[in-house]
Parts: C-alpha cells; structure tokens; sequence
C-alpha cells in the first residue's frame, strides 16, 4: 500500500506504508514546527517551509535515484527502504532553528562531541524503542538489526571525509554496494538528494530563480569502479550542470544563509538561548539536553514563545527579563546592528579575543557591546584546492571513468579563488551613541588590519 503526497517542489510523492509510520511519529512530527532555513524567514518572508516537508521530499528523491541505478546494479528492496529511511531520518536531529542551535549555541557553551546527525541517529534508535509498530513494520519489510546500522552509517556518513585510505570502514554493506552510501549525504562529492531537495525548495520559497536540473543529473548517473569500490559517477557532459548546482549553493549562502540580517537575528536568538539556558527545565540545562532524548524532542522553533509566556516567579528573574527584552526587539525588529566588515580575503581570523581586545581598548562602554562573526564562503567542502569538481567522477558515451586530464581542462575556466573569508562586527546596543562609537572602531581595526583594502 502507497500514501500520496501533493508536493510544491516534486509533485505526486508516494511513500509506501513503512515510511508513512515513521513520518506519523511525534518525534518526526516535530520537524513541522522548525523552519528548513531557521532565521532567513526574517529577510525572505516567503522561507517558513520546514525539515518535515525537506525530509519527505529527500525520502521521494532517495526512492527515485535508487530506481535509476538499478538499471545498473542490484539493489535489493531492502537496501531502497533502507535508503529512504535514512532520506527521511537525516534531519531529525535537529534543535529549534536548525544550524543556529547546533553550531551556534551548542558549540559556544558545550563542549560535547555532538551534530546535528549524530542526533538523528539516536532518534532513530529511541523510534525504535518506543514505537514498537514502526519497528515491527521495518522488520515484517525485511530489516535486521544490521540493516538499522546501515541507516545510521548513511546518516552519519563522515568516515569517508576522514578515510583517506580507501579502507572500507563501514558495517552496513559491503564496499560492493558503497555507491549505497553516496545518495543521501554524500561526503564524498556532495552530490546528493539533501542537496537536490533543499536548494529546490529554498530557491523556491525565497523566490529565487533555480538553475539546478536534478531530472537530468540522476539521469545521467552510472556506477563505476575506483579504487575497489563502486561509486556514482556523472556524463562528462553533466560538468556544467554539477558546477551549477554547486554555485547555486555558494550563491543562496551569500545571498541568504550568511545575509547580515540573517546573521543579526541570529546572534539574538542566541542570546536568548544562553540567558534561558537553566531556565526552560527544571532539572536540565537546556545545552544537556543533547543527551536527553525525551526533552530534545520537546525542543522546536515554539521555543521563543515558551519563553515569553513565562512566569518570572519560578525562574531568574534577571536572565528572564534580559531574554524577554530581546525578544519583544526581535518581534519590533529592532536588531544588532551590522557595523563593519572585512573585505573578502583568504585569511583565518582564529583569535576572536585578541581582535575584540584591539577593537574596544580602553572605551569601557563597548564591553560586551560587539559580536564577531567569521564567514566562510565557497563552493562546497569537497576537493583539495576548494574547487568541488575535483572529486566527482565523470564518465564517457562509452562508459569509461575519465582520467585527471578531462578535469583539468574544465578547470581552466575555474574561478581565481574557490573560497573567501570575511569578519562582521555587530553592535547588540540600541544606544546610538555606542553604535557610531564601535562602527568607528572597527573601521579603524578594518584599516589597520587591511592596509591596501583587501
């Protein structure tokens, strides 16, 4: 039995009975109330679409690159369900705003081991546990407990970016099937189904134009052997298409995941989770709740809500007042304000500290007034030099895996630079008097540190 689902991006998705029972579980239904693109809502109005209808669609688009490729190889309905169920898994393990709470408010005042997949992960397991119909569900299609770590492994995919060996390091399946392993998060090229369906759905929601043809690339994909595994390969005459999907990235990343604005809310999202941190449970700070998988799941974007419609009696009154003050800011959009920023260069700015040191000297009225933010942007993560073509393998009319050469002459018609970085300074007050104060500050950091102006 198949369930239909009316999709803005993809159309008619249908989804068989197994998959529907983990999507109608609370801990799935939760991802309906966190926005795909967290804070960037505040500059596109259009981008309140959520993780549950992204991870639904990256399900659908898993089932449709399985179906092509087993033109090419066998690929048990065991290993598709598998595939689908880490598609619609993978981002389960998100906290309220997606990134902003996993890289932003985790990273600065936890130092736990932890992502966002490792999350999913143990959601998986804890779905596992206490919904025994999903499990038996799984089971009655065929899964063992060896095929639940294979979910987990294409979830948590990150062995390969680290295995420069080509020792095969998973369990799930053997290296004969490692192409398995490329569809959901591929962490060897990036060229996967999460990125077909969230740069789909984000152009689509913040009224950009889409360049990407993902009918095509799947199209165009074959499986092919390198260095004793089996991996997903694209038609040379593809290059153009995969180098646009990976400009599209880099362009929404200027354009709207690192906006100033986007940046400036949040910061203050931020804050108010820090000051709210000892106050949302009673037993559990909010950062711990990481590892306390019944309060993580209660977590989602309502959280700002939560939060002002609390009594100040049972709780600090001070970091209560301070977190319902920014947030009645956010509501009248009265935000940091962005008052400088570097000019693109390739240069790591690691010692924030020293830098904020420089910048407020002895002007104690900026204490604690200014945020850095380090940017980095680019055209993916994959490749040595920056330039994400470099790992994906192309083949030719005649199915042959072609060598370096035919990358290289693509590759004179690369960009000078494949990356850039850049420091932004914001100022949390509302005085503007200290507003003009830190933007003269940091301009004149700016003009120490970038003499020539780049």
């Amino acid at each position: 039995m198949t369930y239909i689902f009316n999709d803005p991006i993809h159309g008619t998705m249908e989804l068989n009975r197994v998959l529907v029972g983990i999507i109608d579980t609370p801990a799935f239904q939760r991802l309906r109330n966190i926005k795909q693109t967290g804070a960037v809502c505040f500059v596109y109005p259009g981008a309140t679409h959520t993780r549950f209808e992204h991870s639904i669609g990256v399900c659908h688009l898993a089932g449709q690159v399985i179906d092509k490729l087993s033109q090419h190889a066998t690929i048990t309905p065991v290993d598709k369900l598998c595939v689908q169920v880490a598609g619609l898994l993978h981002d389960v393990g998100h906290g309220p705003f997606s990134h902003l709470f996993d890289n932003s408010f985790i990273q600065e005042i936890s130092s736990a081991e932890w992502s966002h997949e490792l999350q999913s992960c143990r959601i998986f397991d804890h779905i596992l546990k206490t919904h025994e119909e999903v499990a038996k569900s799984l089971k009655d299609a065929g899964l063992t407990d060896i095929d639940f770590i294979f979910i987990k492994e294409l979830i948590n995919a990150k062995d390969f970016k680290s295995n420069n060996n080509h020792e095969w390091l998973f369990k799930g399946r053997p290296k004969q099937k490692s192409f398995l392993y490329e569809i959901v998060a591929n962490e060897r090229t990036g060229i996967d189904v999460d990125k077909f369906d969230y740069l789909l759905r984000d152009c689509y929601y913040l009224g950009v134009n889409c360049t990407l043809d993902w009918r095509r690339l799947v199209h165009m994909m074959r499986i092919v052997e390198k260095d004793g595994q089996f991996r997903i390969a694209i038609r040379d005459k593809e290059k153009d298409n995969v180098f646009n999907m990976f400009y599209l990235r880099m362009h929404l990343r200027r354009i709207a995941y690192q906006h100033s604005t986007v940046g400036a809310v949040d910061f203050m999202i931020r804050d108010v989770l820090k000051l709210c941190n000892d106050v949302i449970f009673p037993d559990t700070l909010l950062s711990d709740t990481i590892h306390h998988i019944d309060k993580y799941l209660r977590l989602n974007d309502c959280i700002l809500d939560l939060i002002s419609n609390m009594d100040h009696s049972n709780h600090s009154p001070n970091h209560l007042n301070q977190a319902k003050k920014l947030i009645g800011r956010l509501r009248t959009r009265r935000l940091y304000n962005m008052v400088a920023e570097t000019p693109p260069s390739t240069e790591d700015f690691k010692d924030k500290i020293k830098i904020l040191g420089e910048i407020v000297g002895d002007e104690n009225t900026l204490k604690d007034q200014i945020i850095l933010s380090d940017l980095s942007l680019n055209f993916g993560k994959w490749g040595a030099s920056g330039d994400p073509l470099e790992s994906v393998l192309f083949y030719d009319k005649h199915g042959t895996v072609l060598s370096d050469k035919f990358y290289n002459e693509f590759s004179l018609f690369s960009p000078s630079s494949w990356s850039q970085k850049q420091l932004r300074f914001y100022c949390t007050s509302e005085d503007p008097t200290i507003t003009e104060l830190a933007k003269r500050k940091c301009n004149e950091w700016i003009a120490r540190a970038f003499p020539d102006g780049q």
